[in-house]
């Protein structure tokens, strides 16, 4: 039997509700080993992907500006999007998975790949995400809180505009929170601007001119300031319905539609259920996880909550009827996940 929202005791972390069987434990042992090389080469990857769209469109603006007003926004949320993929390579810093041995190497590169590009401070978000896990639905969850707060789990999947709007009304309010639970001050976004004009403006304006290296820049801080902030919304709101559930395993969700894999939970973000079980797993290591799991568990495939569309309301919404997934092969041992 669950609980409801109103007899789970607000003071008392959720139970994990899930072990593993006895047999995969050694391949789930294994996966918790840190590759720095790896999630160095994905971040350097994310910020080529993101520099190249932004000079395409300064050249673009600057050149060409009328056939601009279709790419550019596309680039935009290309840049964006691998925004995002820092972010939850923060994420996964917080967690040591860049580097578990060398925390020093773990923290500033960490800080210096991934966190100064997109406005946060490791150690701060550290503080907050391990009270998401530790005091998991509780009070003291700011994930949880901002879930109240905002309503996420009311969020309307029925449709492209039902979801837009509802998106849009949390917007303000979701990014003010956001900010405050970073404990974010006037020189986060000071170190990212700085950040995107050294990085991606003065490039541009060695290869094509001044005007451009500043339509680069520009283009950068939208897709920052602009764009960024529905895709984390989004994202977030995908990942947990606490409302009727008395587990971390039964109020997580694993969001493994290709859109949801592609633009709002790059470097399998979108096995979350997973990444809670066992946060010490790296992100390249996530979907062979869950995949192994899926052929070798029935129970985690029976149990495991998943959304594989962004606008029908799944099955898992309902931690007694889970989707079903079809159980796939363990993918190759580390990758850079889309």
């Amino acid at each position: 039997m669950l609980l409801s929202e109103k007899d789970q005791p607000a003071d008392k972390a959720y139970a994990k509700g899930y072990t593993a069987p006895s047999r995969l434990r050694q391949d789930i042992k294994d996966a918790h080993r840190t590759r720095p090389s790896i999630t160095i080469l994905c971040a350097l990857l994310d910020h080529f992907i993101a520099g190249t769209a932004a000079l395409a469109s300064a050249w673009l603006i600057t050149h060409h500006l009328l056939f601009s007003i279709v790419p550019v926004p596309l680039a935009g949320v290309v840049i964006a999007r691998q925004l995002r993929a820092l972010e939850n390579l923060v994420h996964d810093a917080s967690h040591f998975n860049w580097s578990r041995h060398r925390r020093r190497l773990n923290d500033v590169v960490g800080y210096l790949l991934a966190a100064a590009p997109t406005g946060s401070r490791i150690s701060t978000y550290r503080t907050s995400h391990l009270l998401h896990h530790g005091r998991f639905g509780t009070t003291s969850d700011p994930d949880r809180n901002r879930y109240e707060e905002l309503e996420l789990e009311a969020l309307p999947r029925t449709s492209s505009r039902a979801f837009t709007a509802g998106v849009a009304r949390r917007l303000l309010r979701y990014q003010l929170g956001w900010l405050r639970e970073l404990r974010t001050n006037a020189l986060a976004p000071i170190v990212t601007m700085l950040w995107s004009t050294v990085i991606v403006g003065a490039p541009a304006a060695l290869l094509m001119g001044v005007r451009s290296g500043a339509t680069a820049t520009g283009v950068w801080l939208f897709a920052y300031f602009v764009l960024l902030p529905p895709l984390r919304l989004v994202a977030e709101a995908d990942e947990h319905v606490y409302s009727d559930a008395r587990t971390v395993f039964d109020a997580t969700v694993s969001n493994t539609g290709w859109l949801q894999r592609l633009l709002f939970h790059p470097h399998a973000d979108a096995y979350h259920t997973v990444h809670h079980m066992w946060p010490g797993i790296p992100h390249h290591a996530l979907r062979r996880v869950h995949r192994l799991l899926l052929a070798e568990d029935t129970e985690f495939a029976r149990r495991v909550r998943t959304r594989n569309r962004m606008l029908t309301p799944s099955r898992a919404a309902s931690p007694t009827e889970p989707d079903r997934v079809a159980a796939k092969p363990p993918s190759p041992k580390f990758q850079c996940s889309p």
